[in-house]
């Protein structure tokens, strides 16, 4: 193997890292603000409108969407160090 790809591998799989570090830093900021926000919506209010509902369904399903992508990009490039 030649010195390219001996660097290269460490690269990938540092960035990777980095992936994965930075989505478990965020995944407690953006439940946060998630919560915050249907609190503010009123979402649990059964007599709210259909937008309403959308818009409290839609904060519901961002953070896990979110983080999923960004372990998704890191799993890649770590995999990215396998091939």
């Amino acid at each position: 193997m030649n010195k390219k790809a001996q660097v290269s591998i460490f690269v990938y799989f540092m960035i990777g890292i980095l992936c994965f570090v930075l989505g478990m830093a965020l995944a407690p900021s953006l439940t946060q603000v998630s919560h915050e926000s249907y609190i503010s919506m009123n979402c649990s209010n059964s007599t709210i409108s259909n937008q309403d509902k959308a818009n409290c369904y839609q904060i519901d399903t961002f953070p896990p969407f979110y983080i999923g992508i960004i372990f998704g990009l890191g799993g890649i490039i770590l995999t990215r160090v396998v091939t």
